[in-house]
């Protein structure tokens, strides 16, 4: 193969990572970094600056969903290393792969164990504040040493639960003349767990169970098990739920679709697994925030039966369950289908018409304020918005919201938010990292007041790039999720209420995008088709009344049918506990 003459081991690294099918990497730069930036153009590999390392971290997860390959994110010593570590902790907890570049003193300067603070400028002790937060760590100090880690980074990043992998690169290692080439690691696949015994066994569970829910987790949520998905419903046609990142795995507008599940999803969904006899639960960790507090009492009525291809997450589960398959899911799933379609399924209609009375007992107990609504506002998104659209969301109450009522469907509408992290400021720099990689889909990111504070400078990236991405700043003057929290356990919120908000449209044009500002008194129609319309770039900024809460939530003690505040069949709200 053709390329430019490697001179030096910087040079190296991104010749190996545009063989792999890398066309972009994103950063923040500093002096540290500066010669595997600089090696970056001769190899063709587009950097793409950000304005803070956080904002530069969020791009790369977005390219690293939209690609399939690990995203790509460098940035200098010390507080280079220290400012990226959020997005790296999601990139862990999320199980993105994630390939963490940054730079380091040189080997000379490094303190190394002495009994001094520092020995370098700038210099932290970056493997020891990555060891917690990525699958594995490397700082190579020789380029020999820098030849053997960086094809076993990229294979690690990939394989079994995908993550993020830091390398620290010291300067005198990236300058070390090198002529070679970093050749990658020849692929092994991991042996194949034995499928058929627990398909046989699910397959007897199936047969006999007259009230079943499928759970969709983060590890259904691609486009090969989608499909999967559909096809094993053809044949048995189990209603599904999802956890937060699961959610478009089954059409939001499926018949069967129940929603997401857990201390901020739908009511339907934790009725219809408190009521199930069996649950199969594919690639979702079952964590507190699915089914709360007491575990004993989670689908205490079914079978559980779960795949899933991390040993730990099914050894240490929270949750007992009856079987377990330790796989991945497309050979497990795509082994159900064979079997479904040669079997001879029970009738679930009694189940799916009970289903169909419970979703129509059981509305969004949302109470009535002046102004504009967000189920309605997301709704009306939803609904005119192109089919080929991407949600990005910070976190708060408008990430709930966004789960709730925006229709996802993959592989073309996908929910993209920081679930396991839980990170305020996602929002905005993710929606420019899927600008970037997927550049004919929509991209809408939705935020709260507080949430887009969090990375706001990130704007500068939109016109200077000319990315066409919708910004809906949904203002209550509020920071929601934690106020509700605060006022329902303490009466007081006062570290979160009564936010004074900027004028988010005129900082939107002050970086050169198309802004609106729609008050609460003001007509809500002629601003969303105005923002939905709009062919560049546009900011709305959307206020609406301070009480909108999220409801109904699960909330410790309560069990999945009994969230607060919670209606009975005769539709009557019902009290629930308010310790978290």
């Amino acid at each position: 193969m053709n390329h430019p003459a490697i001179q030096v081991a910087a040079d190296a690294v991104i010749h190996f990572l545009a063989t792999q099918g890398i066309g972009s990497l994103h950063n923040y730069p500093g002096g540290t970094i500066a010669p595997l930036l600089d090696a970056c153009n001769r190899f063709g590999i587009r950097v793409y600056t950000s304005r803070h390392e956080q904002g530069a971290g969020y791009a790369a997860l977005a390219q690293a969903k939209l690609t399939g390959l690990p995203g790509i994110v460098a940035v200098t010593s010390g507080p280079g290393v220290t400012n990226v570590l959020t997005p790296v902790a999601d990139a862990f907890f999320d199980g993105i792969p994630l390939l963490v570049f940054t730079g380091q003193v040189g080997t000379g300067d490094l303190t190394a164990g002495k009994p001094v603070r520092q020995s370098g400028f700038q210099e932290v002790d970056t493997p020891a504040l990555m060891k917690s937060i990525t699958k594995a760590q490397f700082q190579p100090k020789t380029i020999a040493e820098l030849v053997d880690v960086l094809p076993k980074a990229w294979q690690i990043a990939l394989e079994g639960r995908m993550g993020p992998v830091s390398l620290d690169l010291p300067m005198d290692v990236q300058r070390g003349a090198f002529d070679g080439i970093i050749a990658p690691l020849a692929s092994a696949d991991a042996p194949a767990a034995p499928i058929t015994p627990f398909i046989s066994e699910l397959l007897s569970a199936i047969n006999s169970a007259k009230r079943p829910v499928i759970i969709c987790g983060n590890g259904m949520a691609n486009a090969q098990n989608a499909s999967l998905l559909s096809a094993i419903r053809d044949y048995w046609p189990a209603p599904v739920s999802h956890s937060l990142l699961g959610v478009g795995t089954l059409d939001s507008h499926d018949a069967g679709c129940l929603g997401f599940h857990g201390h901020t999803g739908s009511q339907l969904a934790g009725k219809a697994i408190a009521e199930a006899d069996l649950l199969l639960v594919l690639g979702s960790r079952l964590d507190v925030r699915q089914t709360g507090t007491l575990k004993a009492d989670f689908a205490k009525q079914a079978r559980i039966f779960r795949i899933d291809f991390d040993p730990n997450e099914l050894e240490y589960s929270r949750i007992a369950h009856h079987s377990a398959l330790c796989s991945a899911l497309e050979p497990a799933l795509a082994a159900l289908k064979q079997t479904l379609a040669d079997n001879t399924s029970p009738d679930l209609s009694p189940w799916l018409s009970q289903i169909n009375d419970w979703r129509a007992s059981l509305p969004w107990p949302y109470p009535e304020y002046p102004g504009a609504a967000p189920k309605a506002i997301l709704e009306y998104l939803s609904d005119h918005l192109p089919q080929e659209t991407i949600v990005t969301t910070g976190v708060g109450a408008h990430q709930h919201w966004v789960a709730r009522h925006f229709r996802f469907a993959l592989p073309t509408r996908r929910l993209m938010t920081s679930a396991g992290h839980g990170t305020m400021g996602y929002d905005l720099p993710s929606a420019i990292g899927a600008a970037i990689h997927s550049p004919d889909s929509c991209v809408l990111c939705v935020a709260g007041d507080g949430s887009i504070q969090m990375n706001i400078q990130e704007l500068g990236m939109i016109a200077e790039l000319g990315l066409k991405l919708k910004i809906l700043v949904l203002d209550n003057h509020r920071l929601g999720l934690v106020s509700q929290f605060q006022l329902m356990n303490w009466e007081t919120d006062t570290a979160c209420g009564n936010k004074q908000s900027p004028d988010f449209a005129t900082i939107a044009k002050g970086y050169g995008i198309e802004a609106l500002h729609c008050g609460m008194d003001e007509p809500l129609k002629p601003a969303l088709d105005s923002f939905i319309e709009a062919s560049g770039p546009v900011l709305l900024h959307l206020e609406i009344d301070k009480r909108h809460d999220v409801l109904p939530m699960l909330l410790g003690g309560q069990q999945t049918d009994k969230m607060w505040p919670y209606f009975d069949m005769q539709g009557n709200p019902c009290k629930g506990s308010v310790d978290e």
